[in-house]
């Protein structure tokens, strides 16, 4: 058996800098507007709520902005890249325990596929990470049965990048 490439290309560094730099710049913007609407009512009750509804709202916010930006690279890559199969050679359902100040627990799948690089022709692997909340643990072992070793998952490749194409979004990081 040959050894395969993992795909990955210069733009996923720039990705995750730029989401981490844009994840702190859209919080600053959310507290500068809370805090904005405070100044206008000139509420008492609104500014003890400031935090929490900045909280809330950033990261709810930011959740449909990450949203957005995945469908917006996955239809560009459809328009651009070639739309394949490939074969799930590891597949992984884990549960991550919650150490935050929630305790929510995460349920973590971790999808590595291989196939034919379609311009090369040599072997390559793309891997994705999905979270599921502990109360979404049905969907997160419906997708683990559906993406098991072995099985077929379609994916739109473009030069170093591969996007695995099911309706779930990955993690963050790896949405390039």
């Amino acid at each position: 058996m040959g050894r395969s490439q993992k795909l990955i290309g210069a733009m996923t560094l720039a990705w995750m800098l730029g989401s981490a730099v844009a994840a702190v710049a859209f919080a600053a913007g959310v507290l500068n507007l809370v805090l904005a609407i405070i100044q206008w009512t000139d509420s008492e009750v609104a500014m003890a709520l400031s935090i929490p509804i900045s909280v809330v709202v950033g990261i709810g916010g930011w959740m449909l902005v990450l949203a957005a930006a995945w469908r917006v690279r996955r239809n560009y890559l459809r328009q651009i890249g070639i739309a394949l199969s490939a074969v799930v050679v590891e597949s992984d359902l884990r549960r991550k325990h919650g150490r935050v100040m929630f305790n929510f627990d995460l349920w973590q799948v971790q999808v590595e596929a291989q196939f034919p690089h379609p311009d090369s022709g040599t072997e390559a692997r793309a891997r994705k990470r999905y979270f599921y909340p502990q109360f979404r643990e049905v969907k997160a072992r419906a997708l683990a049965e559906r993406l098991s070793v072995g099985s077929s998952v379609p994916l739109v490749v473009h030069k170093n990048y591969a996007v695995f194409d099911i309706p779930k979004r990955p993690i963050w990081a790896d949405i390039w």
